[in-house]
């Protein structure tokens, strides 16, 4: 920051307000020079710079905080020059004193309020079903001679639809036989389909806030020494 700051760049303080103009720069410090009718001098450090912005400079201390010059300091007022109209006897003279005062002129600057985020998370959960599922049991039954020969030869219409005989059984041979039990399973499936939604919108909303700004002003003292005369009252200043 020391590099940045120049003579003859402008001098604003944390509150906007132009502290004057820098006419000297040291190793720690800079010199600020301003006023319109008495000129004031002040010492800043290049610690108490915030900002360069082209040929100004912002400091972070309002214009109470910042250090006067060590002669400022020591004469304050007592040294404040005296401007005397001098002209001949009987001659009219005017001394036309410039007054001067801020005007606040009130801006809207964009700035971020906030941020909402949103985030996505995937959740995992359980969903019970009952699904009813058949399977095959093997029922063995022994049947008895004695049972077989009740029964009888079956008609030739009731043969088809009795029980199957097994096929390849040769009497007085051993063999083996499967036979397959079959039963049903669940298998779940998914599928993706959306929800709920959430929708998201912008809107603008205008609101009305107060501010407040402090500005300053001149206004002229007028004193009287001697014999003066003069029409109306001396404080007819307006103010």
């Amino acid at each position: 920051m020391r590099t940045d700051v120049r003579e003859g760049m402008r001098v604003f303080t944390a509150d906007g307000t132009r502290l004057g103009t820098v006419v000297g720069c040291g190793g720690e410090s800079f010199t600020i020079e301003g006023g319109l009718l008495r000129r004031k001098a002040f010492t800043a450090r290049y610690g108490d710079v915030v900002d360069v912005r082209g040929d100004d400079v912002h400091l972070g201390l309002t214009r109470d905080e910042v250090s006067p010059t060590q002669e400022d300091a020591a004469h304050g007022e007592a040294r404040r020059p005296e401007a005397v109209l001098s002209a001949e006897f009987a001659t009219p003279g005017e001394l036309v004193v410039p007054l001067a005062r801020e005007e606040a002129h009130p801006h809207v600057v964009v700035r971020e309020a906030g941020q909402v985020r949103i985030h996505k998370v995937v959740r995992t959960e359980v969903r019970h079903f009952s699904v009813p599922v058949r399977r095959e049991e093997l029922l063995v039954e022994r049947v008895s001679e004695q049972a077989v020969a009740a029964e009888g030869p079956l008609p030739p219409e009731a043969v088809a639809s009795a029980r199957p005989v097994l096929e390849g059984l040769v009497p007085f041979e051993a063999g083996t036989f499967v036979i397959p039990l079959r039963e049903e399973r669940v298998e779940v499936s998914k599928t993706v389909h959306v929800w709920q939604e959430v929708a998201v919108s912008r809107y603008t909303d205008e609101v009305l806030r107060q501010v407040h700004a402090t500005v300053r002003k001149e206004t002229a003292e007028v004193e009287e020494r001697g014999e003066v005369l003069h029409d109306g009252p001396v404080d007819g200043l307006h103010s």
